[in-house]
This record gives structure tokens, C-alpha cells and sequence, in this order.
């Protein structure tokens, strides 16, 4: 494509003008409290603007606008709408208050710069688009992968998880309800996952205490939650099935070009009409970057600012499916014998209201958790259909559950942090009980303790066991006998990097 020198006009949101008029004598309106509603007008049309994420003075994202584009903020503090489309609009909420913020598309030149590729941004996400589609993993692969999850809260680390392992990766392009389910968590069925090293430390809460890695009443939602390592899986998987480079998902998205630490980048946003429709198949509302290759002819890597997450899982027309996260994903890409891959899969995300599953914590207001996830998959190699059932019969079963005993030596020559991180960590984690102890503590244990319902499955695979602990003894003999065949995989796979 011949070379232009143009200046690209992009629709930006500017602030038309802030009324607070409107009373607010709910009493769910706290005291020293007050919401705000965003609108935005298209052509004639006054439109509500839902899911903003709505950042605090530490650039930190406060809460979340609602379907509607309602959000209940505490008085006397700013708050800010950012954006790579709109423009930054700073604002306060008036105490008992509705305020109502309308906003309007201008057209505003952006800066000169040099066209490489396409004249529309859309052509070149047609083309990457197909390159994805023809190329992209869709047959079963195992590799490995390396790893770390954390919960914060309060900007406080409180739990850490770290691992190396085997990943399975399905290679499952389609979606259907359930599809990618195994045990009521989706993405562990599309990855499979079984650690072979891990260190972990307790489980942490802002008072001090420790608590267990689960807890449902099915009694008070918000006190409910699950604590899940590599939540990434599923939100990833989200954008495969209906981000801006799945072909059949362009049509959601306004994409348009731009230089990001000078890298050619495409920025890209769902529609706004389409933001609050969740009987679509899109399971990620946001924005976010699109980075090239120099050549323009492949993506490095992408990253995704989503304000909302649509649960896999369920129907489309199931009621309930608009989870309350916002966060980053970032994805880097790798081409392996003409295969694309996800080379490295990073997630923060941060957890509001009581509808999510797998809260890390317990929901409370102003002191929600959040999560930090990274990982490293390498070394994928087709799977032959005879070897793939024995593995996914033996992984799915085993999963984070593989118990392995926490390696020292392992882990002071192979952690996937860097030192400074690792320092925080230690550091936040260290108040009553050394880190160095926790791991040890948690050596060679089960990551979650077993339900009445699991025990009673476990029961019935052993009916010559009387008590508890010895179906435990049996199950966990089993479990070692498998780890340690497939740890001979995963030693066989490392040799060959």
C-alpha cells in the first residue's frame, strides 16, 4: 500500500455539560455518597453509556458504571473517565444526588503520521484476522508452562501462588454453553493444567487471619468465594472466542491507527450500541491495542482493557451472565511450525459486587481484591489421538491437586519473578509467618480441602475403604502414581528446550 501522510480523524467523546438535579431518596445511597449516569449522544439520540470503568486519583479503577451507566461514588473526591477513544473527563458526585454526566462525538484531527499498511484499519484486521483463523491452534498440543498468581487487597499481598508444569491445550475453536467446563471452572477443560513444582503460601485476609481456599453458603453471595489460580485461562479464552481478531466477531468493534512507544499499533473498542446487549456472543467489553510486527503482517501481542466479563458458560439468553471484573489482559504471540500460539498470558483484574464466580475474597465495599496472574507457555506439540484421552483422563482428575512437595533448590533457580517482585512479595507476606515456612507448610498438601459431595464420589470408587482417611489414602496414592508418570512428560518436554 502506497505510503500516505494524512491526518486521521477519529470520533473522540468530549463532556457537553454536568447537571446534578436529581434527588436520590433510595435508601441504598449511603451517607456521604452520590451516582452518577454517562450518557452520550448519537446523531438525535441521547444514549446511556454502560461499563466505564471510572479510575480514582491514584489512576486506580474505583468502580464500575452499570448496565445503564450508573455508578454510586463516595463525595468529595475526583474521579475520572479515561480512555484510548474518549477524552479523559474529570468529575464529582453530589451527595443524595443523581448526577448526569452527557457526552458527544466530535471529530478531532489526531497528529500526522505515516500510513504503512491499509488506508482503513478494518481492511488490516480482515487480513490479520484470516491469518488467525487459518493458522491458529485447533488440534489438541501439550506443552508447559511456568507461572504466578496473587490476591491483593488494599494494595496488600495476601496470597501467592507459583508453579511449573504440564499444559493441554484443547485446540477447541467453537463455542457452546458449557463446552469449556469441567467441574463448574471454565478454562480448566480447555487447559489443562497439572503442576509438577509449586510453592504456596496460606491464605491471607486484610484482618490477619488465614482462611481455607473456598467458601459457599449459597446463604450471603458476597461472603462467598473461591480462590483460583490462573483465572487468565478464561478470561483468554473469552478473547479467542469473540475478540477483536475473530472474524466473525469484527462487527462489534471501531478500530483506528496509531504509534504506541513507536510501534505501529491498531486501537480498537466495542461498539457502543452493542456494550449493554448481553445476549451476543461477546464475553469482553472494553478497548484495547493491537501491536504489529514491523512488517505489519502479524500481531506480536495485544492487550485488552475490559469493563466487563460475560460468563462462558452460560446460554446467551441466560439471565446473570455480566460479571462485575474489570482488568488488563495482555497476550504475546508465537508462530511455531506454522501454528500461532499464546506465548506469555498476563491478567489484573479487580472484583466488584457479589456476581462473580471465583472471588478470590469476600466481596467488601471499598476494599475489593484483586488478582495478578502471568504465564509462560512453551514447548507445544501436537497430541495423537491415542495418547490425548490417557492425558485429559489424567490431568482433568488431577489438575492443581497434583501435591507435589515444595523443592528449594528448584525454586531458587527457576521462579518466574523478578527480584523486586518477589522482594514485595516476601515482604507483605512475612508479618507473622515467614514466607519460607508457609511454603514448607503447604508441601505436598491438597490446594483445596475436599467438599461432603467429593468425598462421597470418592467413596463410591472405593468401597472397600471404611473411614475417611482411608479413601484419602487411596485417592492420594493414585494421584502420585499419575504425577509421577507424567512428570517423566514434563522432564522429557523441559530436556528438549
Amino acid at each position: 500500500m502506497k505510503a500516505l501522510n494524512q491526518s486521521i480523524k477519529s470520533q473522540i467523546l468530549f463532556l457537553l455539560t454536568i447537571i446534578a438535579t436529581t434527588p436520590l431518596f433510595s435508601q441504598e445511597v449511603e451517607k456521604g455518597r452520590g451516582s452518577v449516569q454517562f450518557f452520550f449522544k448519537d446523531g438525535k439520540s441521547l444514549i446511556s453509556a454502560p461499563f466505564l470503568p471510572l479510575y480514582n486519583q491514584l489512576g486506580e479503577v474505583e468502580a464500575l458504571a452499570d448496565s445503564v451507566g450508573v455508578v454510586t461514588l463516595p463525595v468529595g473526591r475526583h474521579f475520572q473517565v479515561k480512555s484510548l477513544f474518549y477524552s479523559d473527563t474529570v468529575f464529582q458526585v453530589v451527595e443524595n444526588r443523581l448526577t448526569k454526566i452527557f457526552l458527544e462525538y466530535e471529530d478531532v484531527a489526531l497528529q500526522t503520521f505515516e500510513i504503512k499498511f491499509f488506508k482503513d484499519p478494518r481492511d488490516h484486521i480482515k487480513q490479520l484476522s484470516k491469518q488467525i483463523s487459518s493458522e491458529y491452534i485447533s488440534s489438541p498440543h501439550l506443552g508447559t508452562f511456568s507461572g504466578h498468581f496473587m490476591v491483593s487487597q488494599n494494595g496488600k499481598i495476601l496470597d501467592f501462588y507459583e508453579a511449573d508444569g504440564l499444559s493441554l491445550l484443547s485446540g477447541n475453536s467453537k463455542w457452546k454453553p458449557w463446552d469449556f467446563a469441567s467441574n463448574n471452572s471454565s478454562g480448566e477443560a480447555y487447559n489443562h493444567l497439572v503442576p509438577m513444582e509449586v510453592r504456596r503460601s496460606f491464605h491471607w485476609i486484610l484482618a490477619g487471619d488465614t482462611i481455607a481456599s473456598r467458601f459457599n453458603t449459597q446463604v450471603s453471595r458476597d461472603q462467598d468465594y473461591l480462590i483460583s489460580p490462573f483465572y487468565a485461562r478464561e478470561i483468554y479464552r473469552a478473547l479467542e472466542l469473540s475478540g477483536p481478531l475473530d472474524e466473525k466477531s469484527m462487527k462489534y468493534y471501531d478500530f483506528k491507527y496509531g504509534i504506541d512507544n513507536g510501534m505501529d499499533v491498531i486501537y480498537f473498542t466495542v461498539k457502543d450500541q452493542f456494550k449493554a446487549d448481553d445476549k451476543l456472543p461477546l464475553f469482553l467489553v472494553g478497548e484495547g491495542i493491537v501491536y504489529l510486527t514491523s512488517s505489519g503482517e502479524m500481531v506480536e501481542r495485544l492487550i485488552f482493557n475490559f469493563s466487563s466479563y460475560r460468563y462462558l458458560n452460560f446460554p446467551l439468553k441466560r439471565g446473570g451472565r455480566t460479571r462485575e471484573i474489570s482488568g488488563v489482559l495482555s497476550v504475546a504471540y508465537d508462530r511455531q511450525n506454522a501454528t500461532i500460539l499464546p506465548r506469555e498470558i498476563g491478567l489484573e483484574a479487580k472484583f466488584f459486587g457479589e456476581r462473580n464466580l471465583f472471588r478470590p475474597r469476600p466481596f467488601e465495599l471499598g476494599n475489593e481484591s484483586s488478582i495478578i496472574e502471568k504465564m509462560y507457555l512453551k514447548n507445544y506439540k501436537p497430541v495423537n489421538k491415542e495418547d490425548l484421552e490417557n492425558l485429559r483422563r489424567a490431568m482433568s482428575r488431577i489438575g492443581l491437586e497434583s501435591m507435589v512437595p515444595y523443592d528449594t533448590n528448584y525454586w531458587a533457580k527457576n521462579g518466574s519473578l523478578l527480584v523486586e517482585e518477589y522482594s514485595r512479595i516476601k515482604s507483605d507476606l512475612s508479618s507473622k509467618v515467614t514466607i519460607e515456612r508457609q511454603f514448607v507448610a503447604n508441601s505436598g498438601k491438597r490446594f483445596y480441602s475436599l467438599s461432603d459431595e467429593e468425598f462421597n464420589q470418592l467413596y463410591n470408587l472405593y468401597p472397600e475403604a471404611n473411614t475417611e482417611p482411608e479413601v484419602l489414602e487411596k485417592e492420594n496414592e493414585i494421584i502420585k502414581n499419575v504425577v509421577n508418570q507424567l512428570r517423566g512428560i514434563w522432564v522429557e518436554i523441559k530436556s528438549s528446550e
